[in-house]
This record gives C-alpha cells, sequence and structure tokens, in this order.
C-alpha cells in the first residue's frame, strides 16, 4: 500500500484532524454497537501518545437539518469510557466556537466535533468547507475506510489542503482486503445477500470473474429464482433487472464459476413472520414470503465452504433479525468461524447488515479473519471502483 502512515509522522504539538467513523447504533440514547469507536481506538492512541491535539470529525445519519437525534453528543460518553480519558464536545464543527476550542487544546486533549453533515457542504465535496475544517489543525488523518468511497469534503478535498496521512483501521482495512481479493488461495467463495441487487451489480460481476463459487441468499437469491422461471410468491425482489442478472450469469459461465441459489426455503405464509415453513423453491405459493434457507441449502453450502480456502461474504442469507428466520445466517456464521479458527479459511466479511449479523450469532470480530467496517466501502472495493478517500491519500 503505497500510502503514508502515521507511524512516519511527528505529531507532537501538532493538531491533527482525524476523520473517523462512528455512524454507529444508537438505541434510547447509548451506543448499540461500539465495533466503529473501537476500531479508531489505536490510532486515537498513537495520537495521544505522540504529543498531538486531536480534534475528532465524523458524519452521522444524513440528516435533513440540526437533528438532535443525530448529534455526535450521543457518542461523547462511550468514547471517554473505551479511552478511559476525557473527550470534550464541541456542538458544531467549523466557525469561531470550534476555532476557540481548538486554541484552548494541550497536547493528549481529544476533542469531538459536531456531525460533518449538518452542513450540506460536506457531501457536496466543497472547497470551502474543506478550508474552514483544515484552518482548525496542522495534519489531516483518514482512519475511516468506511467513508472512504465518497468524495466528501471531509474525506478527499481537505487532502488538498493538509499533509494527509493513513490511521491504522485504515491502513487495516486495505491490508486485509488487499490479501482477500488478490483471489491466490483457492477454492474461493462468495456469500452475497442483502435486498437491493442494483447496487450489488458491479460486485456479483467481478466476483464471478473470480471466485469459484458465488452462493446467494436473501432478496437477491429471489431475483435470480425469479429469472430462472422459478415462483416466489410474495416475496421481495428488484424489477427491471433481468439483463443485469444475464451479465452476472454470462460472466459466471466464462469464467467456471458456479452460482448457487436456494433449493429450499422457510416461507412465512400470509404474513406470520412468528413461524416458519419449508418449501422446495420449485414448490413456493402465491401467498409465500421467502425468509430463509432451507436444511437442503443449508447442507449445500456448508460443503461447499468446508471445500474452500477463502470466504467473502456480504450481506446476510436470511431475515435474521426474525428468530424463526435466522438459522440459516446464524449456522453458516458458525461455521465459517469454526473453520477460521482451525486455520483452515480465510474469512473477510463486510457490510452494516454482516456485523449486525455475525451479533446474533454471538460472535465477534475476533472469530474471524477479518471484519470490515465498511458497507457501501466494502461494495466499491469488491467492485473494483476507485476510492476517492484512499486515492487522496495515494496523491500525497
Amino acid at each position: 500500500m503505497n500510502i503514508p502512515s502515521i507511524e512516519n509522522c511527528n505529531f507532537q504539538d501538532k493538531a491533527v484532524l482525524l476523520r473517523v467513523d462512528f455512524n454507529v447504533p444508537i438505541k434510547n440514547g447509548k451506543v448499540h454497537d461500539a465495533t466503529r469507536i473501537l476500531r479508531a481506538l489505536p490510532t486515537i492512541q498513537h495520537l495521544v501518545n505522540a504529543g498531538a491535539k486531536i480534534i475528532i470529525i465524523s458524519h452521522f445519519g444524513s440528516p435533513k437539518d440540526r437533528d438532535g437525534g443525530l448529534s455526535l453528543k450521543n457518542v461523547v460518553e462511550t468514547l471517554s469510557h473505551l479511552l478511559g480519558k476525557e473527550v470534550k464536545f464541541v456542538d458544531d464543527c467549523v466557525g469561531e466556537k470550534v476555532q476557540r476550542a481548538v486554541d484552548a487544546m494541550d497536547r493528549g486533549d481529544i476533542i469531538l466535533l459536531e456531525n460533518l453533515r449538518f452542513y450540506k457542504e460536506e457531501e457536496q465535496n466543497s472547497l470551502n468547507f474543506a478550508k474552514q475544517l483544515a484552518s482548525l489543525a496542522d495534519v489531516y488523518v483518514n482512519d475511516a475506510f468506511s467513508c472512504s468511497h465518497r468524495a466528501h469534503a471531509s474525506i478527499s478535498r481537505i487532502t488538498e489542503l493538509l499533509s494527509s496521512y493513513a490511521g491504522f483501521c485504515l491502513q487495516d482495512e486495505l491490508r486485509y482486503l488487499e490479501k482477500a481479493v488478490s483471489f491466490d488461495a483457492k477454492p474461493i467463495t462468495a456469500i452475497v445477500g442483502g435486498a437491493k441487487i442494483s447496487t450489488k451489480i458491479k460486485m456479483l460481476i467481478k466476483l464471478a470473474e473470480k471466485v469459484d463459487y458465488l452462493v446467494l441468499g436473501g432478496a437477491i437469491a429471489n431475483n435470480f429464482l425469479l429469472f430462472n422461471g422459478v415462483n416466489i410468491g410474495k416475496s421481495f425482489f428488484q424489477s427491471g433487472v433481468d439483463g443485469l442478472l444475464h451479465d452476472v450469469v454470462d460472466t459466471a459461465n466464462k469464467n467456471n464459476c458456479k452460482i448457487i441459489v436456494p433449493e429450499d426455503a422457510l416461507v412465512a405464509v400470509n404474513s406470520d413472520y412468528s413461524t416458519g415453513t419449508l418449501r422446495k423453491t420449485e414448490s413456493i405459493l402465491d401467498d409465500d414470503i421467502i425468509l430463509d434457507i432451507g436444511p437442503q441449502t443449508l447442507s449445500t453450502i456448508s460443503s461447499i465452504i468446508a471445500s474452500s480456502k477463502t470466504l467473502l461474504w456480504n450481506g446476510p442469507i436470511g431475515v435474521f433479525e426474525h428468530s424463526a428466520f435466522a438459522n440459516g445466517t446464524v449456522e453458516v456464521m458458525r461455521m465459517v468461524s469454526r473453520l477460521t479458527h482451525e486455520g483452515k479459511l480465510t474469512s473477510v466479511i463486510g457490510g452494516g447488515d454482516s456485523l449486525s449479523a455475525v451479533n446474533a450469532a454471538g460472535l465477534t470480530d475476533k472469530d474471524f479473519t477479518y471484519i470490515s467496517t465498511g458497507g457501501g466501502a466494502f461494495l466499491s472495493w469488491l467492485s473494483g471502483d476507485e476510492m476517492p478517500g484512499v486515492a487522496a491519500l495515494h496523491r500525497h
């Protein structure tokens, strides 16, 4: 990775603008899953030990205005607790109030600024907004891989104005993903689930070129079943994408990639999500809603994974949020974890829903080779797209 690292910089008495991704789940005003905060701690601690003044910036949600429910104030308590150090919050991210707070900092101090997206200029990649942010600091550090697929002011434009470096989380993401997508350790299996196929089509085509097995779940599998002439009842699918599906199938056929779709399924009958009814996929009824894979499909997937050396996973294979339809995702997760611990499988998992599924299976990031904090960024990387945030660091 030819990007400048924070390991090679003197931060003594420097004001460092640290871009993280603290867009974490909040329930009842409390952080529900601190994974992304935990991933940023090594970089923050390194900067503290180096004698820097750390100014943390992040977005949170997609606010239409200054929505208090989307204030980063909600993460201050958790961040302070995890660091074992007070983090001061400033309820703005640019302007005189912020400048005064920065001017009052001593080495080792940490402040967290308010949600960047309270300013529309952030997502517009505004040079003026980037200049306002840059005026606060001497150095910029990007530790937000999960945002680096976006050309936003605090991700790419800011690097035109300050000396810029990659934090440890960003470096780890790139290192593990580059290893995984080198496609060296074969056989390779990719599991792709989730709802909208249109957002994942480039990734599916790229994977169909490279992997041995492409296992499909969720509504994406429904689309392929429908494409194959199977009745999917009232199951969710995305219309108008048959041409895209044909491209995926054609690419898979040309590259000897086997596409795996469910042979049997657990369905909700009459929209009753409290219990599942087992059907062969060729026997789905008009009122059925496919919500999980059945035991025959689970057995097929398990055999494929057991013979694989590398696994890439994006998106759950069932509606695991409902306990009656969690078995497929949870059982495959546990099998992947076991094979990873036994040293038989390199497992890389990414995407917000995938992280939730890991938690639902009672597992952690220590149970897999690597869990990416990126959702859209993970998709972009696997699709082979340029990442504006990473490309900006390469230019330094």
